[in-house]
């Protein structure tokens, strides 16, 4: 038994021997090599590497202390989007920009809708350098107009109504000689000018975890929009993010990552030029900054909240200058060989491998689970704390409250997180609520007030000149009957006057642009408006007493309003249909019989021939007319028979319904055109040869 016991414990006693050999042979072979790769000149990463002082965490007591606000976090859009990285609300929409390139828009009932992208079509996030990253964004309401930060592309301006874009910021022009390669944030000022943040001009976003081993290369600029030009205000910035702006516009406000504080800039006053720490030692990784809308200070979104009396790795790292070197360049020497075999042979899986080596995803998980919200005033004083500590949610880049609840985004899920909002935060969000609703009950007030009149005005010339061609129309209609019965052959003119007048109401499209010759004579344009009311009491028979006074010489002027008197009696038996007879156009009664279509033969275009005489007649008429109505009527009556004076009565019942007319007229047509045929052939045949001398004078 003891010689048994003694080998097993000889065989342990070796075995630990050569475990602890080995460990120290491995452990000087990897410090040989560590020891080479930082010795060896002009290795990547081509940076600087120093200590870097950071201010301790600040003691989690009071607002700082550890809660559970953020917990059991609903997951909105679950599946639908991934990387939602900022938000921003517009027109009452939500809107937020993706892993995927895009910036689009979140609609209460789960849809999301495409609005823009500066990049160009990839195949996914691997392929973010081809198809962008915007991080950062904010949209000017009174332009419609969004303003874009994307890590590869620049900043770009994008007009939300047409989608035109322009480029403001290049990724390819080096400002202060050095390029921006990381474009994060940005504000817009109220003058039109941004104030934006380069991460780093030493990496991509895709190597972004390296550039948290580096030296700070990052920058804040301000970009004067007037002279399209960006200038830096800070420089050195480990890491710069979210940018918020003061109420007045007096000072900016950065937030830098790595270092866990923010940053101030005075832009104005006494100050102006000058920088100071805003807050420091932070309780976390600060990414995104919100103004709140009340004004009362900043909403600060921890990527990572540090765990209670566990300093942070990068606290550690911070004074190591050759340990972050190392890192470093163990990073960048395992991703240039799949660099060089992507390129030689393009393959998904090598281009994978580089994306992951040096994207944030890669450490995301060696980081503490923890991940919150700060409310911060514009003093630098931490007003409240927000965490979450059961992974709901995880890495939050940004926080909003909409539709009563708070929106969280990370740039690694793909959900948008959901939680009921704090009491602090409800306040400062529903402020600025009741302040755009105020506004909004204004604009509609004020709106009607615009409009009513706008309306108004419209209307008016509209009645105008519907009144004005109406009342030409009239005595046009009226000219053109007794022209066409007296020079047409006399027996085919009646049944054409009673037959066509239906159809030339159709027609009178072909009256209106003739109206339009007219009214270039403004003392005839005139007239017609007295006759609109005259048409009432007895408009038929001044139509054809003003020809009267004009035949007097050859005494031929008491025939013709016997003709005019003639066709009311034809119409005597349908008395308002008996005015609308002198248009003639419409040839088209079904029910005719076959003498009145042989009528319509003859009357169709001689009609066409008539119409341009009647029309240079009239215009001189009723200027005769408007002077004199009365003692032609004394003229007429003494001539004319007493029947002829009611049927004027029927043609004052007939203007009252022109627009009631067209209809009974096209099923009386074969009636009217057959009997007046017969009787008013004798008529015609004396009257015909003494109005054809008329126009000839």
């Amino acid at each position: 038994m003891a010689l048994t016991a003694t080998f097993t414990m000889g065989f342990i006693f070796n075995a630990l021997k050569r475990l602890i050999k080995t460990i120290i042979k491995l452990s000087l072979v990897l410090a040989l090599i560590a020891t080479v790769i930082i010795l060896i000149p002009n290795l990547p990463p081509y940076t600087k590497f120093s200590s870097i002082d950071v201010s301790p965490v600040q003691p989690r007591v009071g607002p700082l202390a550890i809660n559970s606000a953020l917990n059991n976090a609903g997951r909105l859009y679950d599946g639908k989007l991934i990387g939602p990285e900022a938000f921003q609300v517009f027109k009452g929409e939500l809107y937020t920009s993706l892993a995927t390139g895009e910036i689009v828009k979140l609609s209460p009932e789960g849809h999301v809708t495409f609005v823009t992208t500066v990049g160009q079509p990839c195949t996914g996030t691997i392929q973010e350098h081809i198809c962008g990253r915007p991080l950062g964004f904010v949209i000017d309401e009174k332009d419609e107009t969004l303003y874009v930060a994307d890590a590869y592309h620049g900043i770009w301006k994008v007009n939300l109504k047409t989608n035109k874009k322009q480029l403001l910021v290049s990724s390819s022009v080096k400002i202060e000689k050095r390029q921006p390669k990381l474009f994060n944030c940005l504000q817009l000022a109220k003058n039109g000018d941004l104030y934006w943040t380069d991460s780093t001009s030493d990496f991509n976003l895709k190597d972004g975890a390296i550039s948290m081993m580096t030296d700070p290369s990052g920058r804040l600029f301000h970009y004067d929009a007037a002279k399209n030009q960006s200038k830096v205000l800070l420089d050195d910035l480990w890491f710069p993010n979210g940018v918020a702006l003061s109420p007045n516009n007096d000072f900016v406000v950065v937030a830098e990552t790595i270092r866990s504080r923010m940053m101030k800039y005075y832009i104005s006053g006494p100050k102006k030029g000058q920088k100071e720490v805003f807050a420091d030692g932070l309780p976390g990784v600060p990414d995104n900054l919100r103004a709140l809308p009340d004004g009362s200070g900043v909403l600060v979104a921890l990527y990572n909240a540090f765990e209670p009396e566990r300093p942070p790795v990068t606290q550690l790292l911070a004074a190591t200058p050759l340990v972050r070197k190392l890192l470093a360049r163990l990073q960048r020497l395992v991703e240039i060989p799949f660099e060089y075999l992507n390129t030689i042979y393009p393959n998904i899986v090598f281009e994978e491998i580089v994306y992951f080596v040096g994207h944030f995803k890669s450490v995301s998980g060696l980081t503490p689970p923890l991940s919150g919200l700060l409310q911060v005033d514009w003093n630098g004083n931490i007003v409240a704390g927000y965490y979450n500590t059961d992974k709901t949610l995880a890495h939050i880049s940004d926080a909003i409250v909409f539709n009563n609840k708070l929106y969280t985004g990370s740039p690694h899920q793909e959900f948008v997180g959901a939680v009921p909002v704090p009491p602090l935060l409800k306040k400062a969000f529903e402020s600025s609520k009741k302040a755009d609703a105020k506004v909004e009950k204004s604009e509609q007030n004020a709106k009607p007030v615009q409009q009513a009149p706008v309306k108004k005005t419209e209307e008016k010339p509209k009645a105008k000149v519907e009144e004005k061609p109406k009342a030409e129309t009239k005595p046009k209609v009226e000219t053109p009957k007794p022209a066409e019965q007296k020079k047409e052959a006399p027996k085919v003119v009646k049944p054409a006057a009673a037959a066509p007048k239906p159809p030339q109401e159709a027609k009178p499209a072909a009256t209106k642009p003739k109206v339009e010759a007219k009214p270039q004579e403004t003392p005839k344009a005139a007239p017609p408006t007295p006759k609109a009311p005259q048409p009432t009491p007895k408009p038929p028979q001044q139509a054809p007493k003003a020809p009267q006074p004009t035949p007097k010489p050859p005494q031929q002027a008491p025939e013709p309003p016997k003709q005019a008197a003639q066709p009311p009696k034809q119409a005597a038996q349908p008395p308002q249909q008996a005015p609308k007879a002198p248009s003639p156009t419409k040839p088209a009664p079904t029910a005719a019989t076959p003498e009145p279509v042989k009528a319509p033969t003859k009357t169709e275009p001689k009609p066409a021939a008539s119409k341009p005489e009647v029309k240079t007649t009239p215009p001189p008429k009723p200027a005769e007319k408007a002077s004199p109505p009365p003692p032609p009527k004394a003229q007429t009556e003494t001539k004319k028979e007493a029947p002829k004076k009611a049927q004027p009565a029927a043609k004052q019942d007939a203007p009252k319904s022109a627009e009631i007319k067209p209809k009974p007229i096209k099923e009386e047509i074969p009636s009217d055109t057959a009997k007046p045929a017969k009787e008013t052939l004798k008529v015609i045949k004396r009257d015909g040869p003494a109005e054809i001398h008329v126009p000839n004078q």
